[in-house]
């Protein structure tokens, strides 16, 4: 071997005689079968060490067992001895020449080495938890140096070595990992050009997501462990390290791959063709029976268990109590139809049926096929094993099988608003040739017969999923008698009419191929009702489909243009700042750094918020998806990934290649940069708005600052009195959303508190006093009474609070029917300015608009006339001012939109019938209709009282703000505008009403039928401009390209949320530049 040099520490006896050398290779532990990783180097200079006489098969010595006790070289000594001892590692060793270092070789164990390997991977709890802490410790200080390994002494200016575990700190974020994840190819699977049944064609990578799908779907061929990584020894020769437990393998142990995975293609590239494309390619692949090793479960079809003689039918028959049944007919040869229609049904895309379905029709075998839907027999049985858990296969033995039905279709489930724009995406891309079924809230689930046989895709809401999990009796499945129904006429097959148990849902009668669950991100929460319901059902692939896969992937990169490379051409009034910052990466927020020294040494220590996000894709790897490693030992996920990743010096080497690997093991998707190649999208421009609060607004802002402010300094920060402490988090929650909410506009009965503040606040100057408060407190508490003091002073501040609705300024108007037409105490002598709502602003302007020439005192007592029946009118309903109007509000969006979709239908008759010029088509629709056009202005308006009236700004600079975009730009470009408050949705909706601007709402309060209808009216209709969204609802998965500008109304605090957000515009068809404003 190398190094077979004179050892010093030879006495001469080892020199003459070669005393004790080991060259036993039939030995596994022989250096020669194990991997020589590198050497440490330890200072012996003052030490007696003394030659063993004994010689390892590399010539060199085995590392002194003595522990002397005043050296503290000793603490390698012991660990080597330790881990020596219990076979993690052998190590010999030679005395440099000075005689002051001793080299020591290490030579790891591979734990697959033949015949130790039973004894290395049984050793003790309490062994393997001391050894890994001894490796820890030793191996980062392993070099691989040639010299070192030869015991050269290294010259005084020593050259930047090598070691065993490299020391480059990787400080990539979640995010980053995930954006440098290969593109993945499949080897084995092409997917044409064309689908047959799409109607679309895809782009090429969207071809190659689909083919690594099926690959993953179809391929048994195990994977290599991702959680080895590999490395090289001092020889150049590969071996595969596990950073968690800083073992080695000669060869990467294989695991179980997993059928199915994550979709997570960037945002917008069409997540929802490639699933289409999927579910057609496969589209006549049958389900196989749930995999037992207790239990034969042979593929069945009605017809084959009723009628053939075969064994397999025959015991299954018997195992079934059905072999004596006067229903059964096994005296007949199966004839050549029988055996085909028992084939066809169960051998699945084998058979060509599809392009023969007219013929079978038309001889009235396609019934007979359909009928005949195949099966297999799951009975309960026991596990002889307790240590594999609960599972739906060690219920109490019951007296029936339970029929499974085997089935082509896919279930795919989605968010309720999403339901929609599946349908029309299925319309859109595919032909009519994929029989799909739309369960909706209150659609009767077909049979599990039909649902196994008639379709190919049942899409359903995940509110729908959830309800069908509470009907989980499955053990009453059991007990269900089998078929004895009557053939169909001139036929063996049975025409099966069993009823079914109505505390079972159908859904757990049929093993699903495939479950694809959209918008899936949500899977990774450990407590979902739906993960939980995934466990109880029997699927064979699974798909989560997002582009979020957790909030600290954000899915923005295609199409992003750099905020720095576009200037600033914002038309509004100077006093919007449009500042923009530099791009941050969110996920660093939680994190601190640590230093070995030098700043290229400097390691991001992963925090809460990583933990977190680590944790939900551990849930949807080890829950949801089930990858059999993971699944099985459901701590795997946190032991060998995350807990590596989150150590408090930093992630352990190998740490994030780990990671990487297992995100690769499930996740589909391409780099952005060859996306690119084919999609090209317009630029998007993501800008913060920064503003000044409007000086009315502000004294409400302050009253709420003041309140918190004074509950700090008079609970001394402390108990349950303190807004802030952990029991009191919900009352936290609305403080804060108060506060947002006051950033755009809020109102309060009760005044903020301010005169209970204002009367109390000698008691708590007392109180504070009394406490010894610090000097910046008690300027702190002062500051909070005085705001309270100066708010409760100001008599139009006062005024404003008793109505939710935003005021507007306005001049040029007569006393007198400024205070008839304005509300409440608005119309105070005192006031400073004049302030009207949108509503009674509208309501004023469309009087005029129908009498112009109506005088003064007219006006005045129309005013008067229509407060009063508003009061009548809320007190009838017990609601307040702003209720009644948002009502009104919707019913109006209402006819508005049902209006347009009878004008859109209407239109296409005309086209296909009438010689009407295109440009007149619109016109000329509406006033077939009798829908009235917008109002025009009349020349009798200049002689109206009220004609040097005007409406200045509001007092919401946000919604100032808003406005002037809409007004600005609404004529060529369509807006989204989100909001977490459906209070400012309908403050927007008011002000877009009194300039004119059609608009549509999706929020909580518009059912979930009428949501549907408003993206496809907004989509189809140049009428509607504004599309205002609850962002909750409207964040995620809807096309919306018809718009090209987005707002959002407040900061949004999770950037997945906000990511979304922004791609309803910003993706495939979008063809405008994308423009996002955050205020």
């Amino acid at each position: 071997m190398e190094g077979a040099k004179s050892c010093l520490l030879c006495c001469q006896t080892c020199v003459g005689n070669g005393v004790g050398n080991e060259h036993d290779k039939s030995n596994p532990l022989a250096l020669d079968n194990l991997l020589s990783v590198g050497t440490i180097s330890v200072d012996v200079q003052d030490s007696h060490l003394h030659c063993a006489h004994r010689h390892a098969s590399d010539t060199w010595h085995p590392v002194p067992s003595r522990q002397l006790s005043v050296y503290a070289e000793d603490d390698v000594f012991c660990k080597l001895s330790f881990l020596t001892e219990h076979q993690f590692l052998r190590a010999t060793c030679c005395l440099g020449t000075s005689q002051r270092v001793l080299y020591i070789r290490i030579y790891l164990i591979p734990t697959d080495l033949p015949i130790v390997q039973k004894s290395l991977r049984h050793r003790s709890e309490a062994v393997l938890k001391e050894g890994h802490r001894h490796l820890q410790a030793l191996l980062p200080s392993i070099v691989q140096d040639q010299r070192s390994w030869n015991a050269d002494e290294l010259p005084s200016m020593s050259q930047p070595q090598n070691y065993f575990l490299p020391r480059d700190i990787d400080n990539r974020t979640m995010a980053e990992i995930y954006s440098d994840l290969p593109s993945l190819v499949s080897s084995t699977i092409t997917v044409r050009q064309e689908i047959r049944g799409l109607r679309s064609v895809l782009y090429e990578y969207q071809r190659q997501s689909v083919a690594v799908m099926i690959e993953k779907e179809l391929s048994n061929q195990p994977v290599q462990d991702p959680l080895y990584i590999p490395i090289s020894d001092m020889h150049g020769e590969r071996f595969y390290f596990q950073p968690s437990t800083l073992t080695a393998a000669r060869e990467c142990p294989t695991v179980a791959r997993c059928k199915g995975g994550i979709l997570c293609e960037e945002l917008g590239t069409g997540k929802t063709v490639m699933i289409l494309g999927l579910i057609l390619a496969t589209v006549d692949q049958l389900s196989q029976p749930e995999e037992s090793l207790l239990d034969y479960r042979p593929v069945m079809s009605p017809l084959a268990y009723r009628t053939f003689p075969a064994d397999e039918y025959l015991n299954a028959r018997r195992r079934a109590g059905m072999h004596k049944s006067s229903t059964l007919d096994v005296t007949r040869v199966p004839s050549l139809v029988e055996i085909l229609l028992h084939r066809i049904r169960t051998w699945g895309d084998k058979v060509d049926v599809r392009s023969h379905e007219e013929q079978l029709e038309a001889s009235n075998l396609w019934q007979l096929l359909q009928a005949n839907t195949p099966f297999y027999h799951h009975y309960p049985v026991k596990s002889p094993i307790p240590a594999l858990g609960p599972s739906r296969t060690r219920d109490r033995v019951s007296k029936y099988p339970r029929v499974m039905y085997l089935t082509a279709a896919t279930l795919v489930v989605v968010p309720v608003n999403l339901l929609g724009q599946w349908d029309r995406e299925i319309l859109k891309h595919c032909h009519s040739t994929l029989r799909y079924l739309v369960i909706r809230q209150t659609t009767q689930i077909p049979s599990a017969k039909a649902l196994a046989s008639d379709y190919d895709l049942i899409i359903m809401t995940d509110s729908r999923f959830r309800r069908e999990s509470v009907k989980n009796k499955v053990a009453h499945l059991h007990k269900l008698k089998p078929c004895t129904c009557a053939p169909f006429p001139g036929s063996r097959v049975p025409n099966c009419c069993c009823p079914s148990d109505p505390d079972v849902s159908p859904l757990f009668q049929i093993r699903w191929k495939r479950l694809v669950i959209d918008e899936g991100h949500t899977s990774g929460n450990t407590a979902a009702t739906l993960n939980y319901f995934v466990r109880q059902l029997s699927i064979e692939r699974k798909w989560i489909v997002t582009g979020t896969p957790t909030s600290n992937i954000l899915g923005l990169s295609l199409g992003r243009k750099q905020d720095d490379d576009i200037e600033n051409d914002s038309t509004v009034d100077s006093t919007y700042s449009l500042s923009i910052p530099a791009t941050t990466d969110c996920s660093t927020s939680d994190t601190s750094s640590i230093s070995d020294g030098g700043a290229e040494n400097i390691a991001r220590v992963w925090g809460t918020y990583d933990y977190v996000n680590l944790r939900k894709l551990g849930t949807m790897i080890s829950d949801f998806l089930a990858v059999p490693q993971f699944h099985s030992d459901l701590k795997l996920f946190g032991s060998h990934v995350s807990a590596p990743l989150c150590d408090h010096r930093g992630p352990r080497v190998g740490a994030v290649k780990v990671l990487s690997q297992v995100m690769e093991m499930v996740m589909v998707r391409h780099r952005i940069e060859d996306i690119e190649e084919e999609v090209v999208l317009p630029p998007m421009r993501h800008t913060p708005i920064y503003m000044d609060l409007d000086a009315y607004a502000v004294k409400s802002y302050n009253a709420m600052q003041a309140s918190i402010a004074i509950n700090a300094i008079d609970s001394q920060r402390e108990g349950q009195d303190y807004i802030f402490h952990p029991r009191n988090a919900k009352n936290l929650q609305i403080a804060m959303d108060n506060l947002s909410q006051g950033m755009f506009w809020s109102a309060s009965d009760i005044l903020f508190n301010v005169d209970q503040i204002r009367h109390e606040a000698p008691k708590f100057l007392a109180r504070a006093t009394e406490a010894q408060v610090s000097n910046d407190d008690m300027a702190l508490l002062e500051q909070a009474l005085a705001h309270a003091e100066a708010a409760a002073k100001d008599p139009l501040w006062r005024a404003m609070q008793q109505h939710e609705d935003v005021p507007f300024r306005v001049t040029g108007i007569d006393t007198a029917v400024f205070e008839a037409w304005t509300r409440g105490r608005l119309k105070d002598r005192s006031r400073v300015d004049n302030l009207m709502h949108a509503s009674r602003l509208c309501d004023l302007r469309a009087l005029v608009r129908s009498r112009p020439l109506m005088n003064l005192d007219r006006l005045v007592e129309e005013g008067k006339a229509l407060d009063l029946n508003e009061r009548a009118r809320c007190e009838k309903k017990a609601a307040q001012v702003h209720d009644v109007t948002n009502a009104l509000q919707m019913k109006k969006m209402v006819s508005e939109v049902k209006d347009e979709l009878e004008v859109m239908k209407e239109k296409e008759k005309v086209y296909q019938t009438e010689d009407v010029p295109e440009t007149d088509i619109d016109g000329f629709v509406r006033r077939k209709l009798g829908h009235h056009a917008a109002p025009s202005s009349s020349n009798l308006l200049s002689s109206s009282p009220l004609s040097r009236t005007c409406v200045g700004p509001s007092l919401s600079t946000k919604l100032n703000f808003i406005i002037s975009e809409v007004l600005n730009h609404s004529e060529k470009e369509k807006f989204l505008i989100f909001s977490n408050s459906p209070l400012t949705l309908a403050h927007i909706a008011e002000a877009l009403s009194f300039i004119e601007i059609k608009y549509l709402r999706y929020t909580t309060d518009v059912s979930p039928p009428l949501r549907e209808q408003c993206v496809m009216t907004f989509e189809s209709s140049d009428t509607f401009r504004v599309f205002l969204m609850e962002l909750k609802l409207g964040a995620r998965g809807l096309n919306l390209t018809s718009a090209s500008r987005v707002i959002f109304c407040e900061p949004v605090w999770h950037p997945d949320v906000e990511a979304q957000a922004i791609k309803r515009a910003h993706r495939i068809g979008q063809t405008k530049p994308i423009t996002g404003n955050s205020s």
